[in-house]
């Protein structure tokens, strides 16, 4: 099993976000060749194809790829003061599963997977309540088709205190 981090910045704005890629074999060399990337384990040359969605030379038919999109853990205001979620809005495509992070002293406390459309702005907020002082939100793509993640939104209120 390989793993890879990529950092890659957008145009617009010059955002720059890192990537974590894990591969099912091992990587002992890489290449690229125009806009595809070789990947060469042992005596198997694999190519990257953006068309497809899954390893089709695994032997076993299409072996979808699982993407997963988590935030760090943010405080959205004052850090320590409980936070009342009501809902959320994702952008994108392909459907997705959603769980939220609810418990930062244990990273390992989340919603159960909500699984939404990808694209639910036309329409009613995503109701989900939950009261938190930090939150992490997960994104789950089962890998059965493309995916794509370009907006989520969330609908929050401080609940400290007013003077």
């Amino acid at each position: 099993m390989a793993e890879f981090f990529v950092y890659s910045i957008s145009s617009v704005g010059s955002v720059g976000a890192w990537s974590r890629y894990v591969f099912p074999f091992d990587v002992d060399d890489w290449a690229i060749s125009g806009d595809d990337l070789y990947l060469r384990s042992g005596d198997d040359i694999h190519v990257l194809n953006e068309d497809l969605t899954g390893d089709e030379v695994s032997g076993a038919g299409v072996k979808p790829f699982e993407g997963e999109i988590q935030w760090p853990w943010l405080d959205f205001g004052q850090p320590g003061v409980t936070k009342n979620l009501f809902g959320f809005d994702i952008v994108g495509e392909g459907d997705v599963s959603v769980s939220f992070g609810y418990d930062q002293s244990n990273g390992g406390y989340f919603t159960d997977p909500y699984a939404v459309s990808a694209d639910t702005v036309p329409g009613m907020v995503i109701p989900m309540p939950l009261s938190a002082p930090s939150l992490s939100v997960k994104l789950t793509y089962d890998g059965s088709e493309r995916w794509q993640w370009n907006a989520f939104s969330l609908y929050l209120q401080d609940l400290r205190g007013m003077s």
